[in-house]
């Protein structure tokens, strides 16, 4: 997740990507659907949740929506088109809300491009409720697809660092985080943690 950028959206190429990422967004949407216990009370934070039209989709009975995006573009387009979901720009290393705040810490997708992922983690964790959950959907780079994508950000010189399950699940594991399961589909795989109960 890069640092915040100032440039402004282009209406039309924002829609125009938004047409063309329809059928990958509607898999996308199905699977947070089916593996993310959303209930009709919650308060979700999606971190790195971009223009948000993903987590409309699969958000979109809960009590509020909040999206953490760095693209000042992609803020700017949510909050003139999706009015009902809260946008903030900026980083996960530096989470603007209070702790214990949130039912629900999302990242799609997006962890491998924080910048500081041991410092995004910690963030995660401080503004999820003790009975909360995390849930880390990510591409593992030993698929073909993964593999793949692996080479793509590389040539676009994006920073991305990449875990395969088992290491991020250590990783995760090593701020303190309970992992509860961690899954593969098609389109990758989530991780899905609470805090470790305090004795």
């Amino acid at each position: 997740m890069a640092k915040s950028t100032k440039a402004p959206f282009n209406k039309f190429t924002i829609k125009l990507e938004e047409s063309f990422l329809t059928l990958g967004a509607k898999k996308r949407i199905q699977f947070m659907t089916q593996h993310i216990d959303i209930s009709p009370g919650d308060i979700l934070l999606d971190v790195g949740g971009n223009r948000g039209k993903i987590t409309q989709g699969y958000a979109k009975d809960c009590k509020e929506i909040v999206i953490l995006e760095p693209k000042h573009a992609a803020v700017e387009y949510g909050r003139t088109y999706r009015p009902y979901i809260k946008f903030v720009e900026g980083g996960a290393e530096n989470i603007p809300a209070p702790g214990e705040y949130f039912d629900k810490v999302i990242a799609s997708a997006s962890f491998h491009h924080f910048p500081d992922q041991d410092r995004g983690l910690e963030e995660m964790k401080r503004v999820l409720k003790p009975n909360g959950k995390m849930i880390v959907m990510e591409i593992d780079p030993n698929t073909g697809r993964g593999k793949w994508l692996k080479i793509c950000e590389g040539m676009l010189h994006t920073g991305a660092k990449f875990y395969d399950p088992l290491q991020l699940r250590k990783k995760v594991e090593e701020h303190g985080l309970n992992v509860l399961s961690v899954n593969s589909s098609t389109l990758g795989y989530y991780l899905t943690a609470t805090k470790v109960k305090q004795e």
